[in-house]
């Protein structure tokens, strides 16, 4: 047996009292401990570390983008959720992409695996595009929670714009990486490759590259003074339509003027071992989230071992059994009917334990019937085939929690990397492609349609004990971020980690069918952190699963805080191999 060298990284976790931010970018987590310092609440602190992840993460926030919520104020005892993914243009139909699709295997799309359509139309460029939700939603947000002025919470972002940031190697790499369909779409190549290359990172040889984005500076400047209307209704939507309707674009002006991000009085309620869980509703991973801790939950995980065979196999037959369950039901409530109850209800966890296969990876899977638990018991009838869905990695997540307790937990996204990777010159905002997460093909539910809205796997997730708020979580990551968030639950929770510990620890990802075949098939791939003992890897070959060794960060990079009940601490922890950070505030 060989043996090799191994990279270790750690993070330390940190603690604090006064209030905690954690974010996939420094200097957005840090825009929120600058408003902690100036006596905002989590949401203030939320909001200004939204607005400064849409200047310097461009690959993955952008106030072209949208994104969700979820929001507890300990003092009222309420939670609230806010959805603002955006929607597709009302101008927008299913056939809008026939005449570009491929034929069948011809350039399939790289995610989702439903048909290509010409130069990537679909997914990328001016016809892609919808109507963002970002500044609609955080302006609903601090307007109804927040205590500060949107001057106050933006001024840390107006000023990154001016000031400029560094280019560090991780977004150095990501831009690289993206160069040739960067150039693709001018303008958004002058800011990212700067005289026509990769910008360079900071070292102790160059200088790195500092971006300055004096055309975003003024958009929000003009969103500190206006609000949301100033985007959606004045001179920011005008431009943008200027600069975009000639190559493509099928958004309207009145699109923009419509656009409302969706209020939700609660969010998605449900258990796991006498804790309060609470995710975001309808078409986000909460649902999944719940259904698999219920499969979960009937076992007793601490006395398996943690990440051993018996532990890991039991878990990816949980997960397997509530994907083929996704794939199969999940769409947007607005437009089919989805067993959300029945999917979540513990009568149907504890019917599908039984059909669980402690011992081998089964020969098949088939979708359970959750509608026997929902409402009158009865399936709707039949509607469109079921379109597999997704959602792009290309996201970032932020939580915040004060000393009183209250917290959010906020998802943001591009769709996918650079989103459209078009910008809008005039206003220095990065376009989403909206169009990217539905089935070019027309006919099946997932079809692109009038003011739709993209189906999301982010698993933005509360945690309660005895009343007492616990918990916020959550992840960027594609697919991955719901059984990456499960499993940061499951270590905290049944393992007693601290959140820190709980989110570096080795993890496993695997889906019950193959979302690149229509129809799906079985997966028995299985991918598995290369940190995981060997011996456990051989063990669980033997039970017949396809293992699949990726490196950390592969698995979708959650950040998260938990409070201590008894000293009220604040404890945070980021994801290790990327520039994630906690920072708090006072002990």
């Amino acid at each position: 047996m060989s043996m090799r060298s191994e990279l270790v990284q750690k993070k330390r976790e940190v603690v604090a009292k006064n209030g905690m931010v954690v974010a996939e970018s420094v200097e957005a987590a840090e825009a929120g401990l600058e408003i902690f310092e100036q006596g905002g609440n989590a949401v203030d602190a939320a909001v200004a570390t939204a607005f400064c992840s849409c200047t310097c993460e461009p690959a993955m926030a952008s106030l072209g983008g949208g994104g969700a919520a979820l929001i507890y104020m300990a003092e009222a005892g309420r939670t609230a959720a806010v959805e603002f993914e955006g929607r597709l243009s009302k101008s927008a139909t299913e056939d809008m992409f026939v005449d570009d699709l491929l034929p069948l295997g011809v350039n399939p799309h790289p995610s989702f695996g439903w048909r290509g359509t010409k130069d990537n139309v679909g997914w990328m460029g001016y016809r892609s595009l919808g109507v963002p939700g970002q500044v609609a939603g955080l302006c609903l947000i601090l307007d109804r929670f927040g205590t500060m002025s949107l001057e106050q919470v933006i001024a840390p972002a107006i000023r990154i714009c001016e000031e400029g940031f560094w280019i560090n190697k991780y977004y150095a790499l990501m831009i690289g990486s993206n160069m040739k369909l960067l150039q693709q779409y001018p303008p958004i190549d002058k800011l990212l490759l700067p005289g026509g290359y990769p910008p360079i990172p900071a070292s102790q040889y160059d200088d790195p590259t500092i971006v300055v984005q004096q055309e975003l500076a003024e958009s929000l400047r003009k969103i500190a003074q206006g609000g949301a209307d100033a985007f959606y209704q004045g001179d920011i939507a005008k431009d943008i339509f200027a600069d975009t309707q000639p190559h493509g674009s099928i958004v309207t002006l009145q699109d923009y003027a419509d656009y409302q991000p969706k209020y939700y009085d609660d969010g998605l309620v449900g258990s796991y071992r006498g804790h309060q869980l609470i995710c975001m509703p309808e078409v986000f991973g909460g649902t999944q989230v719940l259904q698999t801790l219920s499969l979960l939950e009937g076992f007793d995980l601490s006395s398996l071992g943690h990440n051993s065979p018996r532990y890991l196999h039991l878990l990816a037959e949980c997960f397997r059994r509530a994907w083929v369950d996704r794939f199969r039901y999940i769409g947007d409530p607005e437009f089919e009917d989805v067993p959300i109850e029945g999917l979540t209800s513990k009568a149907y966890a504890a019917e599908m334990r039984q059909h669980l296969n402690l011992e081998s990876v089964p020969a098949d899977i088939k979708p359970g019937s959750p509608w026997k638990y929902q409402g009158d018991g009865q399936a709707p009838a039949a509607g469109k085939p079921q379109g597999l869905r997704g959602a792009g990695k290309n996201t970032t997540h932020l939580c915040t929690m004060d000393k009183s307790g209250s917290m959010v937990s906020m998802v943001q996204t591009l769709g996918g990397g650079f989103g459209a990777y078009t910008m809008s010159g005039s206003t220095g905002i990065i376009l989403r492609n909206y169009t990217n997460l539905f089935n070019p093909e027309p006919g099946t539910s997932n079809s692109i349609g009038p003011w739709k809205r993209p189906t999301s796997h982010d698993s933005l997730t509360l945690v309660f004990k005895d009343g007492v708020p616990l918990v916020a979580i959550g992840a960027p990551g594609g697919r991955r971020v719901i059984t990456s968030v499960v499993q940061v639950l499951i270590n905290a929770i049944d393992f007693g980690m601290g959140i820190q510990e709980a989110i570096a620890a080795p993890r496993i990802h695997i889906e019950g069918c193959d979302p690149k075949v229509p129809g799906g098939k079985l997966v028995k791939e299985l991918f598995v952190d290369s940190r995981i003992d060997p011996e456990t890897v051989r063990e669980m070959e033997r039970q017949g699963h396809k293992i699949t060794t990726q490196l950390d960060g592969d698995f979708a990079l959650p950040v998260g805080i938990m409070k201590n009940p008894s000293t009220g601490e604040l404890h945070g922890g980021v994801t290790v191999p990327v520039p994630a950070a906690a920072i708090g505030l006072g002990l």
